[in-house]
């Protein structure tokens, strides 16, 4: 097997298959198996890509523990911020939920309610991550007042991207941009599979992905033996 780094631009149909354009060079191929994730959405304010590794994160998943003991704010209102409180709530000292609207799901939150060390600050907006090396807050408009949170972690979860820009064109696409696929992990196109977050699976989980993989590879086998 070899591996070829390079991010794909553009994937087309030709006669005996596909072609996969990158940045600098084309590679033919008979079948194709999309794997390309999810991109989180961003705030696009001052400081979240100068501060991203030094205090802002989008995975409560993997970053909870960096937290320990420490004063975060979770920017999002939905079941994935939500959910990121209830990763962080057994590390941080103080959980700030900033938020327009609460969105996620009612029972989500009832359960928040009843963490003490969890502050919602609804009908809020994010202007600015701040800070010197790392973060050490973050400005919030609230009621037309600007104040400063005193955090030393902000968690973006306002939601993911599937990374499909590449294919838009080719395979058919979900109302959430997701690869449509079947049970097989077949596209629309005949030859094309995708496996992982960048489909229509609901679950979206590393070991779930793993696996879809393995079956996306298996049905490509038995497709390219047809």
């Amino acid at each position: 097997m070899k591996v070829k780094e390079g991010d794909a631009k553009e994937i087309k149909k030709i006669n005996n298959g596909f072609e996969v354009v990158t940045n600098d060079k084309s590679y033919e191929t008979k079948t194709v198996i999309i794997a390309s994730g999810k991109t989180p959405r961003h705030l696009d304010i001052p400081g979240e890509e100068k501060f991203l590794g030094s205090g802002v994160a989008y995975c409560a998943v993997c970053d909870s523990p960096y937290f320990n003991g420490k004063d975060v704010a979770i920017i999002g209102g939905g079941n994935a911020a939500l959910d990121a409180v209830f990763h962080l709530e057994n590390y941080a000292n103080k959980i700030y939920l900033v938020v327009r609207n609460l969105t996620a799901e009612p029972f989500l939150i009832e359960r928040i309610k009843k963490i003490g060390k969890v502050e919602v600050l609804t009908d809020t907006k994010v202007l600015e991550i701040v800070g010197d090396k790392s973060v050490s807050g973050v400005r919030i408009e609230q009621d037309g007042k600007q104040k400063i949170l005193n955090v030393q972690g902000v968690f973006v979860e306002i939601g993911q991207v599937p990374n499909t820009k590449f294919v838009n064109n080719l395979v058919k696409l979900n109302e959430s941009e997701e690869i449509i696929i079947d049970k097989d992990n077949m596209t629309n196109v005949p030859g094309i599979f995708a496996a992982g977050d960048v489909t229509d699976v609901k679950e979206k989980q590393i070991v779930i992905s793993a696996g879809e993989g393995a079956k996306a590879v298996l049905s490509a086998w038995d497709y390219l033996k047809r």
